[in-house]
């Protein structure tokens, strides 16, 4: 493929950063929808709390389970083709919640949305390091990862509105066709470095000399291929038990926030349905701004001379640091109380 020769690069990296962006919100909302659905949910089809649970943890059931079977999909799939698919089928399981008249087959779905799903982190890791050079990746994660909270904050009084006027069935529905649709622009507008017809050279070389993985005609880089032995090397590293501990101190707080969080506004706390909506976007609005701000951060850090390593861990850590501190606050507070 021939680019466009030009003295200046195109930013056309930040096209793709923003159908990322789009592609997380609706990750997001196809996880997190049922959260909004669940009282009304419980009382039409006669589910117990204990069911309601199991419904909500079998989508992190299949989600944990196929996380390294997705990355190595995602190293042998086409992105423009995998994640099309992978947002049709995961659209469809959603939409078809909406017609859901028993616990077992909306379990069923709720896995299966899982297992669509699961390849979807990897594939997003994958496009970063495909378009972005070193010195702008953390910004560029900071930005679509924040979708999935942004999205959450004004999504979620949104979700509430839309459940209010046309019923959970319908909530479902609808969630499961703007996926539907959202996997057709996808596949029209995403393409890989170099197979995007409208990127020029410089942009290209700019990338690939940033630490880009840009594979152009005739100048092909071979990956080494995956393979199952491979696997015990993550299980090796100080750094990545780091990584996990951290992930694993997230995932527990947020899962909450993306499950119970409006049930228990509505049912024990007495909120009324719609308010509890505005009332659920708070968290997800504040962890939308400390995602952009850890991200440049750390991008700023690394543009002023610091560390790689330093420049990445010293957000994390002050972050981890803050929660403790106002963890171990809110504990003092309880046993105050």
């Amino acid at each position: 493929m021939k680019f466009p020769k030009s003295a200046k690069p195109t930013k056309k990296r930040y096209n793709i950063l923003a159908l990322i962006f789009g592609t997380v919100v609706i990750n997001y909302l196809d996880r997190t929808n049922i959260s909004v659905a669940a009282s009304a949910m419980r009382e039409s089809l006669e589910i117990s709390t204990v069911q309601m649970g199991l419904v909500f943890s079998a989508f992190g059931w299949t989600y944990v389970a196929l996380q390294v079977p997705g990355g190595v999909i995602v190293d042998k799939m086409r992105l423009r083709i995998l994640y099309a698919l992978m947002l049709f089928l995961w659209s469809i399981a959603t939409l078809l919640q909406g017609f859901v008249n028993s616990f077992a087959v909306l379990l069923g779905l709720r896995a299966s949305i899982g297992v669509f799903e699961a390849p979807s982190y990897p594939a997003n890791n994958a496009i970063v390091t495909k378009w972005f050079p070193e010195e702008e990746r953390a910004s560029a994660i900071a930005i679509y990862t924040s979708g999935q909270f942004i999205g959450l904050a004004f999504l979620f009084p949104v979700l509430t509105a839309v459940q209010d006027w046309v019923g959970w069935r319908g909530l479902l529905i609808a969630s499961g066709l703007v996926g539907i649709i959202w996997a057709v622009v996808w596949y029209a507008f995403y393409r890989d470095p170099e197979r995007h017809g409208s990127i020029n050279a410089a942009e290209l070389s700019y990338i690939e000399k940033g630490g880009g993985l840009v594979k152009v005609a005739k100048k092909s880089t071979s990956l080494a291929k995956f393979s199952w032995a491979d696997f015990a090397e993550a299980f090796k590293h100080r750094k990545l038990w780091g990584v996990y501990i951290g992930q694993f101190c997230v995932g527990s707080v947020a899962i909450f926030f993306l499950t119970w969080f409006p049930t228990y506004l509505v049912e024990y706390r007495g909120f009324d349905f719609i308010k509890s909506g505005f009332l659920a976007s708070v968290p997800f609005l504040a962890a939308f701004l400390g995602v952009l701000l850890s991200g440049f951060t750390s991008d700023y850090m690394i543009k002023k001379g610091y560390s790689i390593e330093f420049s990445r861990k010293t957000p994390v850590l002050i972050g981890f640091f803050y929660r403790s501190v106002l963890s171990g606050q809110i504990i003092q507070i309880a046993l105050f109380l």
